[in-house]
């Protein structure tokens, strides 16, 4: 191979790698991120969580490569099955947990796309969320905290951005908002948490969809000092998953597709502290 073909190769190879980074986003650092670059999923950075849902859901969560795998091209691949008329699917968590410190802000943001356009999707329930780590600490849900960057339902065309914490969140259904989206594209996803006032009813967490703010709940919408720390000032840790079936989607179809079609791709997973 000639010198010109093997730079240019180089070149090619150095342009895939960095288009999975993470964006540069002004005035933050990147903290923590996953491009899922490499052939396993990076154990030290995630756990794949195993087991039968709640909420009514109809998948189990396995670790079986046909549900939850890297792509070996940059990508993490989440594509839930039916076989025999079982569904299994993925779920991942992120082994650290983050929070934003006081007088600063943090961003969690996600690149993915969803499955197939058009599908029948009936009972399909792809997120990317992030729940209080004192779940893991024993604090049931939802005085934990949970808040989701994006879920999707049904194959629709509405990304939700949510937050949970019981009665001051309006829970169970929360407190959201939806932006619309084109289905089978990537969207870079993202909750920010900002905490530079000291005044905690002026403090907030904005969702945004590729750049563009959509929904905004400040400390005084929850108006509850101790749901809102819970929510807002202590950490956190991330999931991606898809479930199958639940009180909100509804129970899968007949018909409703699996694999691919039914899927999540995801380019990068990344904190930022600002």
């Amino acid at each position: 191979m000639s010198i010109f073909k093997t730079y240019t190769l180089l070149c090619l190879l150095a342009r895939i790698i960095y288009a999975t980074a993470p964006e540069s986003i002004s005035g933050f650092n990147v903290i923590w991120s996953d491009d899922f670059s490499g052939s396993a999923l990076d154990t030290s950075k995630w756990t794949r969580w195993t087991g039968i849902s709640s909420n009514n859901e109809k998948e189990t969560y396995t670790t079986s490569p046909t549900t939850c795998q890297l792509s070996g091209s940059g990508t993490f691949l989440i594509t839930p099955q039916l076989n025999n008329g079982q569904w299994t699917s993925c779920r991942i968590e992120s082994n650290p947990s983050f929070a934003a410190t006081p007088g600063s802000q943090i961003i969690v943001q996600a690149r993915l796309k969803l499955g197939t356009p058009g599908a029948a999707l009936q009972g399909i329930w792809p997120a990317f969320w992030s729940l209080g780590q004192a779940m893991r600490e024993g604090t049931p849900w939802p005085a934990c905290g949970e808040i989701d960057t994006m879920e999707n339902i049904n194959g629709g065309p509405l990304g939700y951005g949510t937050i949970h914490c019981g009665s001051a969140c309006n829970d169970p259904t929360g407190l959201s908002s939806a932006i619309a989206f084109d289905y089978g594209a990537y969207h870079t996803w993202a909750h920010a948490i900002d905490l530079r006032s000291d005044d905690w009813t002026q403090q907030s967490i904005t969702w945004y969809m590729d750049g563009q703010a959509y929904h905004i709940v400040h400390g005084s919408d929850v108006g509850d000092a101790t749901a809102w720390a819970a929510l807002a000032q202590k950490p956190y840790y991330m999931t991606l998953n898809i479930a199958v079936g639940g009180s909100w989607p509804g129970s899968p179809a007949a018909n409703t597709a699996s694999g691919v079609d039914a899927g999540m791709e995801v380019l990068y997973v990344a904190v930022y502290q600002g």
